[in-house]
């Protein structure tokens, strides 16, 4: 999703994958797909927000490098924690 912000250039949102797909390594794809394309279009980072409940999401945002960040705020009750990954070129 495109930001009108200032923080981030997009947001990785509605990551949720079918459990009959998950373990898969879909959300893994399609994380990578969708960080490709923010890249191709100049993002110079990226946002996601989720829930510590999460765990094997946390895990493979941690792995794609995104770090936990505060201060933003959120329209989600559920959300308690933010991260933000940096693309470098």
């Amino acid at each position: 999703m495109k930001s009108d912000g200032k923080s981030y250039d997009y947001e990785l949102a509605k990551m949720a994958v079918s459990p009959k797909a998950q373990g898969k390594g879909v959300g893994l794809l399609l994380a990578e797909s969708a960080i490709k394309w923010a890249t191709e279009k100049g993002a110079s980072r990226i946002y996601l927000e989720s829930n510590t409940k999460l765990k094997p999401a946390i895990k493979l945002y941690e792995k794609l490098g995104f770090k936990e960040v505060e201060g933003l705020s959120s329209s989600y009750n559920r959300v308690d924690i933010q991260m933000m990954l940096a693309l470098t070129f």
